[in-house]
């Protein structure tokens, strides 16, 4: 664990907590493998931050990483059918269940990078309060 005094800048070296770098960059990497250019040069840059980070990887940081992008591919996965299917217009109902799905997957999200924070002491627990995700 590292000083309360310590800011997570200064343990990562990025202006955000470690879950939710983590949480950028699985969203980037799916960016990248479905051959968003744009997408490359924040992925590099956190991937040297995380380069330069003395994280001891245990088994239950790796299962939360894997749960956090397991949750951003459904929710791309929903937001591309959403996408896809407005265009042959989608009935309200299932706009609706596909919106409370994605909701759902979010609040699991939030959990996962709260569980990376927690466990590596590199960032802070995140509250959505009266927010969309609830």
């Amino acid at each position: 664990m590292h000083s309360k005094a310590q800011s997570t800048k200064e343990l990562t070296n990025i202006q955000m907590s470690l879950g939710d770098a983590i949480d950028r960059i699985t969203i980037l990497s799916r960016k990248i493998f479905f051959g968003e250019e744009g997408a490359y040069k924040e992925h590099s840059y956190l991937c040297e931050c995380f380069n330069d980070m003395d994280i001891k990887l245990s088994g239950s940081l790796l299962a939360a990483v894997i749960r956090l992008n397991q949750m951003n591919i459904e929710v791309w996965n929903l937001e591309n059918q959403m996408r896809n299917d407005s265009e042959n217009n989608m009935p309200l109902a299932e706009v609706g269940r596909r919106a409370i799905a994605i909701r759902d997957f979010n609040k699991k999200r939030i959990e996962y990078k709260n569980e990376i924070n927690r466990l590596t002491g590199l960032g802070f627990r995140e509250f959505k309060t009266k927010h969309r995700s609830q």
